[in-house]
């Protein structure tokens, strides 16, 4: 039947995404069809339970300069990150039942929640979510879809601490928000995530002094990186120059 189908289809793209990580097109397939199974509440579910943000966030993590790769699991994530909620007590024994048989195929308890599942991988989503901005900063799709994916994980306050911690996620926010001012889903999605942490800090004195710091640790960091990228660029003009009038004399 249909429910079993798809969700023997499931289990056979998870594993293929496992067993070949490094395969571009694959992954980038592979990560087109998670955002149609994250559309449907009870694949959704199942999905994430299997290990669906994992496979999602590795897709990202092994192909960090595959537009396609990062724009289909950027958008992936988007549903992946909101856990599903029954719409009433038929859909909750439905979603129940499902899973009781998928687990039960694979020998498998399943107790683990999707709240859960996204606990353990939220930090190393907004961390690649980030990666995945600062290299494709000149794609308005690309960085539209992750707004949305850090919206949504906005919308838990037990995200707050994640986001703020995340190095450059919050100024990639604002770099979004300055640079893509006719993107309406951006700007609403960046500014939105950017409110709810800015009350976060409000009111919590310690942790707008911590984060501060961090801010200016970061910013230090950049500065230095530049000095030493100049420095070493200076020294291979001087280099180049000594060659010339090696070659030349």
């Amino acid at each position: 039947n249909d429910s079993t189908n798809s969700k023997n289809g499931i289990v056979i793209m998870l594993d293929s995404m496992r067993r070949f990580a490094q395969d571009e097109i694959l992954q980038a397939m592979s990560c087109w069809s998670l955002v149609n199974v994250a559309l449907t509440p009870l694949q959704k579910s199942i999905l994430v339970k299997l290990g669906g943000l994992t496979v999602t966030a590795n897709a990202m993590l092994q192909h960090p300069y595959n537009a396609e790769v990062q724009f289909r699991a950027l958008f992936a994530l988007i549903n992946l990150v909101i856990p599903t909620e029954p719409r009433g007590p038929e859909e909750t024994e439905q979603m129940r039942e499902m899973e009781r048989e998928i687990f039960q195929q694979l020998g498998e308890a399943g107790e683990t929640t999707e709240r859960e599942m996204l606990d353990a991988s939220v930090g190393q989503i907004t961390n690649l979510v980030v990666v995945g901005m600062k290299n494709f900063c000149s794609s308005e799709a690309i960085l539209n879809r992750a707004c949305l994916v850090l919206h949504n994980m906005s919308l838990n306050e037990a995200y707050h601490g994640t986001l703020l911690w995340t190095p450059n996620c919050y100024q990639m926010l604002e770099w979004c928000i300055g640079n893509y001012p006719h993107d309406h889903v951006l700007q609403q999605s960046a500014g939105g995530t950017l409110q709810r942490l800015n009350a976060t800090l409000s009111a919590n004195e310690e942790l707008r002094i911590r984060f501060t710091h961090s801010i200016r640790a970061q910013q230090q960091h950049s500065l230095e990186l530049a000095r030493q990228e100049a420095v070493y660029l200076q020294e291979q003009h001087l280099e180049q120059q000594q060659q010339q009038h090696v070659n030349s004399s």
